[in-house]
């Protein structure tokens, strides 16, 4: 479409922004014959999903969203993303947890794993091979389908879950155990409660806070006993490909178009009016990929809301915590000391290198939610190139170190960042070389700080840096998701929807959120659906991952 044009252009539904979440509700419900336009603010789409060069030319950095779960979800097979150039990497060594004297590895395959444990813990490993099972059929029967649809009212979810095999059980571990909890049940050792613990602050989760809601216990069970991939390529294909699909099936998708405003006529969403004037109309709906506050307050406006919704926002809580990212280019990939007793070591998606006593992880959460730098005597690292050397020159790597860290620092909130990101920078790389001496300085090509300030400039709707659009936590997840109320996609404006990662099952890449908006937008409007019902054991089974159960 002709940039002239479109101040007089017509859609039937309109989506602002151009995250993975939009561009998934918009590829849906445009191959359903729907005229639908993305907005987006940026130049490019994506969002969070994408594959920037901040070091060095040729050097890919997945800056945002790293591993995904796409692969699990319906999305991929419905929209036939191989078509269209996205593939995926399972590493084989999916993470490894490394101390100065230790190390425990998780593979994809789990019997690798289950020996792996059987070197720390011989009942651990048991345990785990009881557990990896379960937690598997759990994945499969629970999990992914309560992903994969609107959330359900407490006594109707419960009903559901106690008519299935298994049932009694996964309702009593989600509501009555914290992971912690959970973890010190389960295991002995100390990397055998780790790998819980772990798996629930990776979903942004206070691993003390009791019940494990869906999102958390996907997570958990992703690095688990899931199947872990990235992007072959790089994050930013898998937006690329759903805007290619957007635009075959009729849609548009507009980049570098802020949106300034929803027009909301006798209480129903009419269109969009951009922040250059131009207004856009929308006869049928308009779905918003923002967090609530930009939405409703910024969007749609005070005036236009009602006594309980205004209560809603006064009370949404976004997360106290963020994230802290050093990105490397390299000349040569990390070799861990530790590597000398396994290899294999060196050979994971993720690290999580060094908390060497009992609790680390845990304090490292509760330095972080109560405004400070955590003490680095840990970190999480990652290095794509060891799987896919196409995202860096020949022979060189990239890598990222991270550390959980707030957006507001104590005496001085969020513009502190400018003065403590390369102090952080430098005591992450320092522990870092305790564990991995051959990252000298010689050997970084460049690096880029990225801090919880630089998040919320990079993308506005993830306010104080939350890569979630809101807490995660049980107050804001499931039915209650962004509150309850408005956990079923739909908002009290009238065709007005929500699909970010505010939205049911919540953010970590799982497309989750789109896909459900999607289809309250096509029950709503009467649309059949070309896509089949969502089942989960049949996509599994294709990708050959439900082996052990």
């Amino acid at each position: 479409m002709q940039e002239e044009k479109l101040d007089n252009a017509r859609f039937d539904g309109i989506i602002i922004g151009a995250g993975h979440n939009g561009l998934i509700a918009a590829a849906y419900l445009a191959k359903a014959g729907l005229k639908v336009a993305v907005f987006e603010r940026r130049p490019n789409v994506g969002g969070a999903f994408t594959t920037e060069e901040v070091t060095a030319p040729g050097f890919k950095h997945n800056i945002h969203a790293v591993y995904l779960k796409i692969h699990d979800s319906p999305v991929h097979s419905d929209l036939q993303l191989d078509r269209y150039g996205v593939s995926y990497i399972f590493p084989y060594v999916k993470q490894s947890f490394i101390k100065h004297d230790s190390y425990f590895i998780f593979y994809q395959n789990l019997e690798a794993t289950y020996e792996s444990l059987k070197r720390v813990s011989r009942k651990d490993a048991e345990t785990f091979k009881k557990v990896a099972r379960q937690w598997r059929q759990w994945y499969v029967d629970f999990l992914l389908p309560q992903m994969y649809s609107a959330p359900k009212p407490p006594d109707q979810w419960e009903e559901e879950v106690l008519k299935k095999p298994g049932g009694r059980q996964f309702r009593d571990v989600t509501l009555n155990y914290s992971p912690v909890e959970y973890a010190a049940e389960l295991f002995e050792s100390e990397y055998g409660r780790a790998t819980v613990t772990r798996g629930a602050i990776s979903a942004e989760y206070d691993p003390t806070t009791k019940g494990i809601p869906t999102l958390v216990f996907a997570t958990i069970v992703n690095w688990f006993a899931g199947n872990t991939a990235i992007v072959r390529g790089g994050t930013l294909r898998l937006p690329l490909a759903l805007a290619k699909i957007i635009e075959e099936n009729g849609g548009k998708v507009f980049t570098g178009q802020a949106v300034g405003r929803i027009i909301v006529e006798g209480g129903v969403a009419k269109g969009i009016s951009l922040k250059d004037g131009r207004e856009i109309r929308a006869d049928r709906f308009v779905v918003s990929g923002l967090d609530p506050v930009n939405t409703f307050l910024f969007m749609v406006g005070e005036d236009k809301l009602d006594h309980q919704t205004l209560e809603r926002l006064c009370e949404y809580k976004f997360n106290e915590t963020s994230l802290f990212r050093v990105h490397l280019a390299l000349k040569e990939r990390p070799i861990f000391e530790i590597s000398k007793k396994e290899p294999a070591v060196n050979d994971a998606l993720m690290f999580t290198v060094g908390y060497e006593n009992p609790g680390d992880l845990v304090n490292l959460v509760k330095q972080a939610r109560s405004g400070m730098i955590p003490d680095v005597v840990g970190l999480t690292a990652e290095n794509i190139t060891s799987h896919d050397p196409s995202q860096a020159p020949p022979g060189c790597h990239t890598a990222y170190l991270g550390l959980a860290a707030p957006f507001d620092l104590a005496g001085g909130g969020g513009a502190l960042w400018v003065d403590r990101a390369h102090e952080t920078a430098e005591k992450l790389l320092a522990k870092y070389r305790e564990y991995a001496p051959n990252i000298s300085d010689d050997k970084i090509i460049a690096r880029f700080n990225y801090s919880p300030k630089d998040i919320e400039e990079y993308l506005p709707d993830l306010v104080s840096g939350d890569i979630c659009q809101g807490k995660i936590c049980p107050e804001q997840l499931d039915y209650n998701r962004p509150w309850p109320g408005a956990s079923r996609f739909r908002t009290p404006i009238d065709r007005l929807y929500m699909c970010g990662a505010c939205t049911h099952p919540g953010g970590h890449a799982t497309g989750g959120p789109g896909y459900n908006a999607a289809n309250a937008i096509a029950e709503d409007l009467g649309i059949a659906k070309w896509w089949p019902r969502y089942d989960p054991a049949r996509i599994l089974h294709a990708q050959g991952h439900l082996s052990w159960m």
